[in-house]
Parts: structure tokens; C-alpha cells; sequence
């Protein structure tokens, strides 16, 4: 677990455990309902550019590869492209919160279209979710999908978590969906117990509507695949080397660098609070550009429906009371990958 000192303040351990002797939101932010109105108004035309600027350099780093068609050069374009990749999914993240754009139907548009390049069903990201944000606000030992506060038990089980085969993952949640509504869509009473076990990510799907929509992501999925398949046939060294080779061996390991730092080693117990079960990162201007202020992620659980170009505001007003706080990616695993090996050699 990586912890850093507050600042300006000491943490006591009944801090830590009793909830109500922490700062709530209101006390430590002191935004008036006014400033909190206009802090949640999302921006005409800034994440439209910046949608804009991150596919754009996309394909202009596609473009230097096809141009420069060098080895070196394509491995360099690929490693980019593989954070790309990630900066995709954060804006899908932002578009399940209705969050991004001003329109719920661009936000619904972009996050499928995002969903589907990176091989994802968004109906079932956006469910999933919501109902994780859900959970991290319940008081008491939290639930259901607890996986974001999982820590590794030794540095093999980190070394295969971040060397994860990505195409293995989207065929298994492919299949486990589409088994699990087929076998719900069997059911003649919706109490009814299916005839084979299936997966507890069901039941974030609350109503038939919402399976619905995910079932059919899931079919739009198979038809992108199958798009992919024959366009790479036609066209086989533009596709592989400028979409499936970075899509298979960089996305993966870069989504796990940045994902696993939201809330990997926070409170998930009895004493999980607002400041103890996320982690914010700063990172460097760059990143978090691209990114999508996505590293601010105790201040998007705070304001989950805010734009994302606004945490930095409230990231100025809660940061002395942040328990989770690191500067740098880079140096967070880093810290965890040193953790793990003296773990291994006591």
C-alpha cells in the first residue's frame, strides 16, 4: 500500500476509522450551491477540441510510422499509442457519467464509438460503473465488485496482471454477457434462479431495459470485429500496424498502469471514507491533457457528475485532506513493485 503524508494536518488512527470524525465535502470544499451550479455547466467546445486533438494524434502518430517505416520508429508510435488507447477509455468513463459533452446523446454516441475501438461493451462499462461509485458510498465494508481495491499478493501475480493477454479478456466478458442475458431472457419469472450459474456482474443491470441495451452492445461489438476482420483483409499491413499490433500489446498494459492507481490499496473496510478509499495522481500537464483529468479521481468520486476540466479547482481545495496522494505513475508502481519484492524476500 502507498501512502503519502497530508499536508498541513495529522491523521490520527480514530481519524481513519471513524467516519464521522473526518471533514465532510461541504466543510472542506465550502463551494456555495451557486459556485457548485456553475462548476457543474459542462463546456460547449473545449472537450469537443480536445476529442478532437487526442484522435488527431492518433493518427498522425499512425501516419509518421507508415511515413518513417522504421522498426524503432513503429515501436515508439505503438508505446504512444497504447496511452492513446488509454485516454480513449477515460473519456468513455466520463461519457457513462453523461459528463463529457453537453449532449447525452453525443456522450451516448462517443462512449460507444470509444467502447467499440477499444473492443468494450459501453452499456456494460457504464452500469458497472455506476453501480462501483454506488458501492463506494455505502457506509461500512463495501461489496459487490471490490476488485479496484485489491493489492497483489507478490510480483509475479502484478508482472501477469500487467502483462495481461487483452484479446483473452474481450472474448470472456463477450461470451460471460451474452450468456448470462441469454439465460436471464429464459427466465418466465424474473425471481427465477437460471438453469446455469451466472456471473454477479448481472445484477448491475437493474431493469430489462438496461440488459437490453447491454446485449445489444455486445452484438454491435461482434458486428466491429467482424468489420475489423474483413477490413484487415482487404487492407492487412494499415490495420495490423495501425490499429490491432498497439491495440494488442501496449493497451493493455497501460490501462492496467493507470487504473490500478484509483483506488489499489485504499480503505474498502469498515473505515473506508471520502478521503481514504481513492487515490489522486497529478502527473505532468501532458498527461493529464490527454487523460482527461482522469488522475483526479477522489475529487470525480466527490463530483462524479462534474466535467472533467474542473477538478483541478476542487483538487486546490481538498488536496491537504487527501489520505491517497502521489505525483507520479511512473513512481507509484515503482513503489509498489519495490513493496512487493522485499515483501518476498522477508
Amino acid at each position: 500500500m502507498v501512502n503519502v503524508e497530508m499536508n498541513n494536518m495529522e491523521i490520527t488512527k480514530n481519524n481513519q476509522i471513524n467516519e464521522n470524525a473526518r471533514s465532510s465535502i461541504s466543510e472542506v470544499t465550502q463551494i456555495s450551491n451557486e459556485e457548485l451550479r456553475i462548476l457543474h455547466e459542462i463546456p460547449t467546445f473545449r472537450p469537443i477540441v480536445q476529442t478532437f486533438v487526442v484522435i488527431s494524434t492518433y493518427f498522425i502518430l499512425s501516419a509518421i510510422g507508415f511515413w518513417l517505416n522504421n522498426w524503432a520508429v513503429w515501436l515508439l508510435v505503438w508505446f504512444v499509442q497504447g496511452f492513446l488507447f488509454v485516454c480513449f477509455f477515460a473519456a468513455i468513463h466520463y461519457c457513462s457519467h453523461y459528463s463529457l459533452y453537453k449532449s447525452k446523446n453525443t456522450n451516448r454516441f462517443m462512449g460507444t464509438f470509444l467502447s467499440l475501438v477499444l473492443l468494450m461493451n459501453f452499456s456494460f462499462h457504464k452500469y458497472i460503473h455506476i453501480g462501483h461509485h454506488r458501492e463506494a458510498k455505502i457506509k461500512g465494508k463495501i461489496v459487490g465488485d471490490t476488485s479496484a481495491w485489491q493489492t497483489f499478493p507478490n510480483i509475479k501475480t502484478y508482472l501477469l496482471a500487467l502483462t495481461y493477454f487483452y484479446p483473452l479478456a474481450v472474448c470472456k466478458n463477450w461470451w460471460v454477457v451474452t450468456k448470462d442475458l441469454y439465460l436471464e431472457s429464459l427466465k418466465t419469472h424474473p425471481e427465477e434462479e437460471s438453469v446455469l450459474p451466472t456471473s454477479f456482474y448481472l445484477s448491475y443491470f437493474k431493469t430489462p431495459e438496461q440488459r437490453q441495451f447491454v446485449l445489444q452492445n455486445n452484438w454491435l461489438l461482434l458486428g466491429w470485429v467482424l468489420l475489423m476482420v474483413g477490413l484487415t483483409v482487404i487492407f492487412p499491413r494499415t490495420l495490423f500496424f495501425g490499429y490491432w499490433i498497439p491495440l494488442i500489446t501496449f493497451a493493455s498494459p497501460f490501462g492496467f498502469i493507470f487504473s490500478i492507481t484509483d483506488h489499489y490499496g485504499c480503505e474498502s473496510d469498515l473505515n473506508h471514507n471520502l478521503w481514504n478509499d481513492t487515490r489522486t495522481m497529478i502527473s505532468n500537464p501532458i498527461v493529464r491533457f490527454y487523460y482527461w483529468n482522469n488522475n483526479y479521481h477522489v475529487e470525480h468520486h466527490l463530483y462524479p457528475s462534474m466535467p472533467p476540466s474542473k477538478y483541478s479547482k476542487i483538487h486546490e481545495l481538498i488536496q491537504p485532506h487527501l489520505q491517497y496522494l502521489e505525483k507520479s505513475y511512473l513512481m507509484f508502481h515503482l513503489k509498489v513493485m519495490r513493496g512487493l519484492i522485499s515483501a518476498k524476500n522477508h
